[in-house]
């Protein structure tokens, strides 16, 4: 059995290209290539001689925490909804608060010692900072994990609303309190921004944080929880995570440090439309498997009628689903890094990572990510992103089963999309984009629900 393999002769690649070229029969081989619009192209084959190294897997676990995401308006509500979905197999919870509540009331009953919570607050909401003292930041005696993260990111917030809430130091000071250092990225990936450029402006948006808290001698004993959105190209998204991994390496490199990194995953809204509602489950599905395969560590899988209806029982459960079909079914925790040797994964990730960490330095030549957001050099090259993508899907390109191809002429639509309230804006805000926007709207009637920053 040893000497099974040395029968057969290798093939190189230029082997390959030939027999391709051959199966053809006259057809351009260059009509394969994929033209991306991350700046490179991706080859109809890969072989080993794509790799110029040995790669070794990026991470050793590949589980992950099942989450519920929940935007605390009533917290005896969410507190019963947040029951319901760990009755339900949920192992973590994941929630959006704006506003001043009762955090008591808000974790009746449920074990924080046990699951993955993250509590996403604005600068209105600090006090659940306080509340949550004796969980926060503190490793998990059953598993030796840090599972309790109090997310306030106020470079997101500013990104997001377009203004600080007091001014830039006492919005920045909250950066002291924290135990960790929370990155959200997902805004830039739900705003349109391409992977490459998503990657980079959030390693700057991590840069900036470093530095600050270079500044404030307070980098240190510190850990990282990073927020990303996973959109629908299955591959590219999955080298994504893999190469956040490797570009949060190398920024650690250069200021000596070694944090533990936790990356939270949540599915976009980009690609979802109330055209065709089931389909989202499908969109939601593949994306996941692209997390999750990238190491994620906890993931949030948003219900196929979320944004266009008040989500039910019944879709909430769905998601949560989607998620065990992936572990029970599929077994994809049970493999540490499954795409580690991939001959393309391991090639688009080594790719995606060089031309981030180019665009990075490009940032940082400019001033960094505050200076750039000032400037709107982020901003311009986020909405770059979002016009190519509205392109690829206006001309077909990018296809929406039952949006923009293969419409049900008998379907109807839910509802449209609340406004984000207007503010007076110190910079131009990045809001997130949907691509069906306009032909959700055709058909629509009010939205319930309120839209957030994730």
């Amino acid at each position: 059995m040893e000497n099974l393999f040395t029968e057969f002769t290798g093939v190189t690649s230029a082997q390959w290209k030939e027999q391709i070229i051959k199966d053809l029969k006259g057809v351009d081989f260059n009509q394969l290539i994929w033209k991306t619009h991350n700046g490179f192209d991706v080859n109809p084959f890969y072989t080993s001689e794509n790799l110029t190294q040995k790669h070794e897997p990026l991470f050793a676990n590949n589980d992950w925490d099942i989450c519920e995401h929940i935007v605390v308006a009533d917290e005896k509500e969410a507190n019963q909804r947040a029951l319901k979905a760990l009755e339900g197999g949920a192992s973590g919870i994941s929630f959006f608060i704006s506003k001043k509540i009762s955090t008591a009331e808000l974790i009746k009953n449920i074990s924080l010692e046990h699951i993955y919570s993250q509590f996403t607050i604005t600068n209105d909401a600090l006090h659940v900072l306080d509340d949550l003292r004796n969980h926060y930041g503190k490793v998990n005696q059953h598993e030796g994990k840090i599972k309790c993260f109090v997310n306030i990111d106020p470079l997101h917030l500013l990104a997001f609303y377009g203004e600080w809430h007091r001014d830039e130091p006492k919005d920045l000071a909250v950066l002291n309190k924290l135990k960790h250092i929370p990155v959200n990225i997902g805004l830039y990936e739900d705003a349109g921004a391409s992977t490459v450029n998503e990657l980079a402006i959030g390693l700057a948006h991590t840069n900036e944080y470093f530095n600050y808290l270079s500044d404030q001698n307070s980098l240190k004993d510190k850990s990282l929880h990073f927020s990303l959105s996973v959109a629908p190209d299955f591959f590219t998204e999955i080298a994504k995570f893999r190469a956040l991994r490797k570009l949060i390496a190398l920024l650690q490199e250069q200021y000596k440090t070694n944090f533990p990194i936790h990356i939270h995953a949540q599915t976009t809204m980009v690609d979802k439309s109330n055209l065709d509602i089931y389909n989202n489950m499908l969109r939601t599905t593949t994306e996941a498997m692209s997390a999750v395969i990238g190491g994620a560590d906890s993931l949030t899988v948003l219900p196929y009628n979320q944004g266009f209806e008040v989500t039910t029982d019944f879709s909430s459960r769905i998601s949560r689903n989607q998620q065990h079909v992936l572990k029970e079914e599929s077994y994809l925790n049970k493999v540490a890094d499954i795409s580690a040797g991939s001959y393309y994964i391991e090639s688009i990730t080594d790719t995606i990572a060089e031309k981030a960490w180019e665009q990075f330095k490009v940032i940082e030549s400019k001033g960094g990510f505050l200076a750039c957001l000032k400037n709107n050099f982020i901003q311009d090259l986020i909405s770059d992103g979002a016009n190519s993508l509205h392109e690829e899907f206006a001309n077909g390109k990018l296809v929406l089963v039952g949006v923009n191809k293969f419409q049900n002429p008998n379907d109807s639509v839910r509802s449209s999309e609340l406004a984000v309230r207007s503010i007076k804006k110190s910079i131009n805000a990045i809001k997130p984009i949907r691509l069906a926007t306009e032909l959700d709207s055709q058909k629509s009637s009010p939205n319930p629900e309120l839209k957030t920053p994730n």
